[in-house]
């Protein structure tokens, strides 16, 4: 265990707090939800930091900090579809936050079928955009949920939905990208041919 894993660890640990202070419906729970998601985002960015300057970068790590980025992520946004959801008596936060789902799902399962076939998929910078465009988005909403109280008021609502809306474009587009940027390692295993299921 060194400093990098704890903060990453941390991050995971924080995630089922959130979902307990988000739903107690009090000023000084939405306060604690934002300052949550403000002490998690700290923990993201200080592991890497302290795994590069401390030469603690580890294959552990490199699994475990994408996973605890997804579970924090899709469990605030989860969270935020329901409250969202029941308020409006619509799903179209829900429709929206599942593209998130699908998306950390889809490219996990590729990272992990070409790990296990040794072969290396290039990180993209669409992937970084779309993580900082889900912590604005997430940001925003918790910090105009401080001021308004939870989703009852219509005009919030319609502010939540637009952000959510802007998180899933974001999400869709950067699944694009890393599809499109890696096509030529990804296609012979998203649709193998008949000599790989032989060779298998």
């Amino acid at each position: 265990m060194n400093l990098a894993l704890l903060l990453t660890w941390s991050r995971l640990l924080l995630t089922p707090v959130f979902a307990v202070v988000f739903f107690q419906e009090t000023f000084w729970t939405r306060v604690s939800a934002l300052l949550i998601v403000i002490l998690s985002e700290l923990t993201d960015l200080f592991d890497g930091i302290a795994a590069r300057r401390r030469g603690e970068i580890t294959d552990f790590g490199k699994i475990l900090d994408p996973l605890a980025d997804s579970v924090s992520r899709l469990t605030i946004f989860l969270c935020m579809a329901v409250e969202f959801a029941v308020a409006s008596n619509t799903r179209i936060a829900m429709y929206l936050v599942l593209t998130l789902l699908w998306r950390d799902s889809l490219i996990s399962t590729l990272r992990t079928v070409c790990a296990h076939r040794g072969v290396i998929v290039s990180a993209r910078w669409s992937g970084k955009i779309k993580a900082g465009v889900q912590a604005v988005v997430i940001f925003l909403i918790l910090s105009l949920r401080v001021y308004y109280g939870t989703a009852r008021e219509q005009e919030p609502l319609v502010v939540y939905h637009l952000l959510l809306g802007v998180a899933s474009a974001v999400t869709i587009w950067s699944l694009y990208d890393y599809m499109s940027g890696n096509w030529n390692i990804l296609k012979p295993i998203v649709f193998p041919s008949k000599n790989d299921h032989q060779s298998a």
